[in-house]
Parts: C-alpha cells; sequence; structure tokens
C-alpha cells in the first residue's frame, strides 16, 4: 500500500489482544505515521478485565487517573488521528477532552468485539467521526461502517512456506459457549475419513476452566491435558497453520460478524469449516473453499475433506490485509 500515512501523527488506544495491537502499531508506522500507543485498559489482570466487562464504574477513580494521565502525557502532540480500538474503559469526558484538546484531529473508532459484549460502546459514539464494526448487524442496528477484520502479513506468507501437510484439521482458540463440544464431534468426522487434527484449547485461567467445566459435561470428560492456560507461541502457531490443511472456526452464539480467525484462513490460503452462515455474504466464499456447518449437528462432506484449496482474486486478499484495513479506516 506504500506510504500511505507517511507524516501523520497518531494517538492509538487499544486493548491488548494476542499481539494484534502491536501488529498495527508496526503497519503504522511501516506506513510513514508516527505513533503514540497506549493501553485502553489500565492493567490486564483477570480482576481489571472482569470489572470493566460487568461494569467500568468498578474502578471508576482507577480509570480516570489513568486516563488522565494519558492526556497530559500527550497534549502537546498534534495528532492527525485519534485511533480507538474497542472503546470499553475511557469515559465520555475523556473522550471529550480528547476531541477539544485535538480540535484538528479525526477521532476513529473499531469494534472488534460485538456492542453487546461493551456496555460502553453508547456512551462514546457521539464524540467520535467516524465508528467500523466487523459485526454487520451492529453496522445495521447502530448505523455504523461495516469493515470486517484483517490477516497480518505473517499469514500471508504461509502460502510460499511449502511446509508439509501433517494434520487435516487445526483449531486453536479460546473456550467459550459449546465451542469444545463441536470441534469434538468435528474431530471425530475427520477421523471416520482417515484424517487427523491438532486443537489448542485455551483458557485464560485456572477460574474460568472450573467455571466451564461446571457447566458443560463434555469438559469434565475430557482429559485435562487437552486443556491450556497460556496462549501458543505466534512462530509454532504460524508453523502448525502452515502444516495444516483445514482450520476450524466456531463463532460465539450471539456474534455474527467474522471471527480473526476466519480472514487469518483466508490469508494463509487454507480451507475453513465454520458455524457462521453470514460467510456467505462475503466476497471471498467459496464452497469449495468454506464448509458451514450446525453447530448442533455438524456435517463435513468427505468431497469438501479431501479436495484442494481454490484460489481467489488478488484484489480480494489485499482488501483482507492489514495494510487494507488501515487504508479503510485511516483515509
Amino acid at each position: 500500500m506504500g506510504l500511505f500515512l507517511k507524516g501523520k501523527h497518531i494517538l492509538f488506544i487499544s486493548a491488548q489482544f494476542f499481539g494484534y495491537q502491536k501488529e498495527i502499531c508496526t503497519a503504522m508506522i511501516n506506513a510513514g505515521a508516527y505513533v503514540d500507543y497506549f493501553d485502553e485498559r489500565p492493567a490486564n489482570s483477570a480482576f481489571v478485565k472482569a470489572a470493566i466487562r460487568i461494569n467500568r464504574n468498578i474502578l471508576f477513580y482507577y480509570i480516570n487517573r489513568y486516563y488522565d494521565n494519558i492526556i497530559q502525557k500527550t497534549k502537546n502532540t498534534k495528532y492527525d488521528y485519534i485511533f480507538f480500538i474497542k472503546c470499553e474503559s475511557i469515559s465520555a469526558r475523556h473522550v471529550r477532552i480528547l476531541r477539544k484538546m485535538h480540535p484538528q484531529a479525526k477521532l476513529i473508532l473499531y469494534h472488534w468485539d460485538s456492542y453487546a459484549n461493551n456496555h460502553n460502546a453508547s456512551n462514546v459514539a457521539p464524540y467520535f467521526d467516524k465508528i467500523f464494526s466487523f459485526d454487520k448487524e451492529d453496522c445495521d442496528r447502530f448505523n455504523i461502517n461495516f469493515l470486517p477484520l484483517f490477516y497480518v502479513p505473517d499469514y500471508a506468507k504461509i502460502p510460499r512456506m511449502n511446509m508439509p501437510i501433517k494434520y487435516d484439521m487445526l483449531f486453536i482458540g479460546t473456550v467459550h459457549s459449546d465451542r469444545f463440544r463441536i470441534i469434538k464431534n468435528i474431530e471425530s468426522i475427520i477421523e471416520s475419513y482417515g484424517g487427523n487434527s491438532y486443537t489448542w484449547f485455551y483458557f485464560p485461567s485456572k477460574l474460568l476452566f472450573y467455571k466451564m467445566w461446571l457447566q458443560d459435561e463434555s469438559i469434565r470428560h475430557a482429559q485435562s491435558d487437552k486443556f491450556h492456560y497460556s496462549s501458543i507461541d505466534r512462530r509454532e502457531l504460524i508453523n502448525i497453520f502452515a502444516s495444516s490443511r483445514i482450520v476450524v472456526d466456531i463463532q460465539h452464539p450471539n456474534q455474527t460478524g467474522l471471527t480473526i480467525r476466519c480472514i487469518e484462513t483466508l490469508g494463509a490460503k487454507k480451507k475453513l469449516i465454520t458455524t457462521n452462515c453470514d460467510i456467505m455474504k462475503y466476497d471471498f466464499y467459496n464452497p469449495n473453499n468454506i464448509q458451514i456447518i450446525d453447530r448442533n449437528k455438524p456435517y463435513i462432506s468427505e468431497q469438501f475433506f479431501s479436495s484442494s484449496y481454490i484460489d481467489i482474486p488478488d484484489k480480494i486478499y489485499e482488501e483482507y490485509s492489514l495494510d487494507g484495513w488501515l487504508s479503510h479506516i485511516l483515509s
């Protein structure tokens, strides 16, 4: 995409999410921007994350001090963009202060989670020049701009790695809702076709594991070594992706937007099994490459399992790259 942000000053405030905020920073810098980054949360302990998610007012004074400090540190910089991702913890008052202190800046917000999971979204919305979401239903409901997620450059390199295929099916992700049960059912289908699989079931904490253990009988019957409490190493993840034929994505039942895993699978030119039927509305959908399953009665055709990935136009890959995503947001 070139230096489309050359000389621009950007205040970037984003929650940490498996290192994606670092990738976005790097992409903006590579596009010529000067970037000041701050975490959207004042801390990333399990307590702080949970308190913000339940009700940010639990940490009212703590959050306010944190944003007072950010405003003090950045008051003398003339920003072209103030770019938020998620905006779960900041108060509407602090957004107004930023707006007043930087009248020349465009305030932009991107939601990579649904409105239902962010009680603060409607409070801050009036103060932004542009708001984007990955979720089409939220876009229609709240009259905001639709923009799917992206894949980072590492996934675009996977087709050129030419690694031997070791796994027919891959799932790496957080355990929530009915994900574990569905993945185990898909594994059984893959095995019935003579295939094998690689799974990495992640819990952010043991407390969440015990909560799911009480709720989900399939987890109670699983071996404890199936579950992990730290995220998989990034380099290892890319190598496993490159060594797999088909990637599985099980979205949360309350979510319609495509997860980042769907878009990463596109960038890697891998086949996809997903429960998200909305994927049929996207320009990269091809039933040879993507099998949509019913989460209650998953079925995978033997033809889908055995057929190879069919390439799509380069222009579509470019649209879903991180640079393509940024060019839409910071245009």
